[in-house]
């Protein structure tokens, strides 16, 4: 199942990108918490314009300015009240599966034993309050930046481990290293139930499919048996979509995919 971000129509509010990702032929979408605040849309339009479109819903909670194990207990406790509002939203939404960030440090590396504890504290939270609602949390690995915990398989599936309460995983290709496999990597990475794909370069994220460095080829067609919801990722604040069109250009045309969209 293919599915599309909501930040790729970004000048858009979300119930109006659910119509044109429907038109586009995307099965769901992946709503970003912060577009429908942005757009101060309604969470029963958003719910209403998916119902009639059968398109269904995964929701990003928030996570820009955010940090789960910040040094500053002001800025952490925010952080969690920030996710727990997410997870309204998607129960609000009909969204099942939320996927959040996990915390990265404040200051150097070296504090990681300290933030550790703190980051572990703050997702039994959130997966406390994610299970009460009826929703699966979804735990995403990062790009793997110095201020960075979560980066490899390992340090997710420690992770998840280590939690009191369930939680599932987010693979995102365009987070693994340009020097890793990819294949590899998935198969390391426990308990995925979503998957984000973007293309990537040695110095930029989630640029459209088919302009970067990825090796997509050698990860669509494990991707596409998955049956799991691949979500294409970025963002366009264009009128015109031109990010987003690129992406569709790319999976029109490539040999890789095996659909159509229309």
């Amino acid at each position: 199942m293919l599915f599309v971000s909501s930040t790729l129509m970004w000048t858009y509010p979300v119930e109006a990108a659910i119509l044109i990702a429907w038109q586009y032929g995307f099965a769901g979408m992946e709503v970003w918490a912060e577009h429908v605040w942005f757009h101060q849309s309604n969470a029963m339009e958003i719910r209403d314009a998916a119902k009639r479109t059968n398109t269904k819903l995964t929701l990003h909670a928030a996570s820009w300015d955010l940090n789960l194990c910040s040094l500053n207990q002001g800025i952490r406790k925010q952080s969690v009240k920030e996710v727990i509002r997410s997870l309204d939203l998607a129960k609000e939404i009909g969204a099942n599966s939320v996927t959040i960030h996990p915390g990265r440090v404040t200051l150097s590396p070296k504090s990681r034993g300290w933030h550790e504890p703190i980051l572990i504290e703050s997702l039994n939270v959130l997966a406390r309050e994610a299970q009460e609602r009826g929703l699966v949390l979804s735990i995403e690995h990062i790009e793997p930046l110095p201020k960075e915990m979560v980066v490899t398989p390992d340090d997710l599936n420690r992770l998840r481990m280590a939690l009191d309460y369930p939680t599932t995983a987010t693979f995102d290709i365009a987070h693994v290293p340009l020097t890793s496999s990819l294949t590899q990597f998935y198969q390391e990475l426990e308990g995925v139930d979503k998957i984000h794909v973007s293309d990537a370069t040695a110095t930029k994220l989630h640029v459209p499919l088919g302009t970067g460095n990825i090796d997509l080829d050698a990860i669509w067609q494990l991707l596409w048996e998955s049956q799991k919801p691949i979500i294409l990722e970025g963002w366009d604040d264009s009128r015109e979509l031109s990010l987003l069109k690129q992406n569709l250009l790319y999976l029109e045309t490539s040999d890789c995919v095996s659909f159509e969209l229309v």
